[in-house]
């Protein structure tokens, strides 16, 4: 039962930084029409697509629509030969995702105080959710006793990256007078 509210509470977060994620795309928009400061808005619209599409296939596989598919890439990769070294792959993909989301996260952090690439970080925010995905589908067994062993850092990392997202899309919100707007129907 408190399986089924955390990974409903992750949903909701994913699906909460896509749609600040969007509204910040929008905002962007509106502010680059009158010269502003908003051409970042394609940026946001990615990262509203990522976690649009992360969230989806986190409540796929909650919803077990993706069973079989993991027999079904194992039972290809060894028709063609390519499961019995996956060690090596395995090892050197995680590394390299790992460092992949690790650069991204910093590159965000030192770019944090430049006004317009605020969304470095969110970027980097998202790269922590979808890197750790990866290497949980890459499937390296050291990784998966990791997993066994603390079932809620995959839910931790998870909501970390979309709080830390929603968050830098809020300030961008801001930034661009979004909250202004809203209020100014009183």
């Amino acid at each position: 039962m408190l399986d089924d509210r955390i990974r409903l509470l992750v949903l909701a977060a994913l699906l909460a930084a896509s749609l600040l994620a969007a509204w910040v795309a929008s905002a962007c928009r509106r502010a680059q029409q009158r010269g502003l400061a908003g051409s970042d808005a394609l940026v946001w619209v990615g990262l509203a697509a990522v976690f649009l599409l992360y969230s989806l296939a986190r409540l796929a596989r909650g919803l077990g629509w993706l069973r079989g598919l993991g027999d079904w890439l194992r039972t290809l990769a060894r028709q063609h030969g390519l499961y019995e070294d996956r060690r090596a792959f395995q090892i050197v993909a995680t590394i390299g995702v790992a460092l992949i989301v690790v650069a991204l996260f910093l590159y965000g952090l030192i770019w944090i105080w430049h006004h317009i690439k605020r969304y470095r970080l969110a970027i980097g925010f998202a790269s922590i959710a979808v890197g750790f995905g990866v290497i949980r589908f890459i499937s390296l067994h050291e990784v998966d006793a990791w997993n066994a062993a603390m079932p809620w850092g995959h839910s931790l990392a998870e909501l970390i990256a979309a709080a830390g997202a929603s968050a830098v899309a809020i300030a961008r919100l801001h930034q661009l007078g979004e909250f202004a707007r809203l209020w100014a129907f009183d």
